[in-house]
């Protein structure tokens, strides 16, 4: 079992809340998002991933929202940029 599969596996209790930081920015590369993942054990970071998703993926929109909401679900801190409009993506301000 991979690290990655302990995050994804553990209880709803165990989690703390978690942030998603978005911010919408021009992006070179004719890339369509940057995602890092922060990812965490006992409260303390073990480690960091970023993806690039690429604006001419068929399916970018549903890339974006399997890499970040899987990322969230698993207790990890998000932040995003993207060239998409927040709210294009059903993601709103609290």
């Amino acid at each position: 079992m991979s690290w990655l599969d302990k995050f994804r596996n553990r209880k709803p209790e165990d989690y703390r809340g978690r942030t998603l930081y978005y911010q919408q920015d021009k992006l070179q590369n004719e890339f369509y998002a940057v995602v890092r993942i922060s990812w965490f054990k006992d409260d303390k970071v073990c480690g960091v991933t970023e993806s690039k998703i690429d604006a001419y993926d068929m399916d970018v929109v549903m890339e974006f929202t399997d890499i970040v909401g899987n990322a969230l679900r698993a207790g990890a801190d998000v932040s995003v940029v993207c060239i998409e409009d927040p709210e294009n993506l059903g993601i709103y301000a609290t």
